[in-house]
């Protein structure tokens, strides 16, 4: 009965996608809260913290208002996702504006993705290498990822390499391949 309940639509499409935001929004919605219905900011800041990286004591609410404080975190994280990828499209487009970007500006690759994880590392990564030579395994897979469709996408052209495209390669130039492959098939005619 629980496995069934916890896989419902409901619960997996459209409030999991949600749940880290509401974890990073849920203290300073809470102040707002308590701010328009009390008319005063709960200091939560004056009690002192067993543990630093959780808010120290419950907000003093009654019971019936955890429903209304629930909902509201949950909608402002799902307001506060959607802004994000407004803003970010925005950003994009900014700097498409600043940087005058030209089709034929060829980046080397390898460069790239050494770069990327040099900045990461602080280690100057060798093609030959696979990632967890330089520190890294998949965990840091979705940065690289976004890094190399940042650098490689441009006004007409949008790269997008996956982490599963990656992830099959054994070495940093067998990344290299499948990114240049990736550029390839997103300039080609008809696609």
């Amino acid at each position: 009965f629980t496995a069934h309940l916890l896989q419902s639509r409901f619960l997996v499409k459209s409030l999991a996608p949600h749940s880290y935001s509401c974890f990073l929004f849920h203290q300073i919605v809470l102040q707002w809260y308590y701010l328009a219905t009390r008319h005063e900011w709960w200091n939560w800041w004056r009690y002192r913290k067993t543990m630093f990286w959780f808010s120290p004591e419950p907000c003093p609410v009654e019971w019936h208002e955890y429903p209304y404080i629930v909902g509201l975190v949950v909608c402002f994280s799902v307001l506060m996702k959607e802004k994000e990828k407004f803003f970010v499209r925005a950003f994009v487009s900014l700097k498409g504006l600043i940087i005058n970007e030209t089709e034929d500006e060829e980046l080397d690759t390898a460069d790239v993705l050494c770069n990327i994880i040099e900045d990461m590392t602080g280690i100057r990564p060798k093609l030959d290498w696979a990632l967890e030579d330089c520190g890294l395994a998949s965990v840091g897979m979705p940065v690289i990822v976004g890094k190399l469709n940042l650098a490689f996408s441009t006004k007409n052209r949008k790269v997008s390499v996956t982490a599963a495209d990656l992830l099959s390669t054994e070495s940093i130039g067998d990344m290299v391949d499948v990114v240049n492959e990736t550029i390839a098939l997103e300039s080609a005619d008809g696609v």
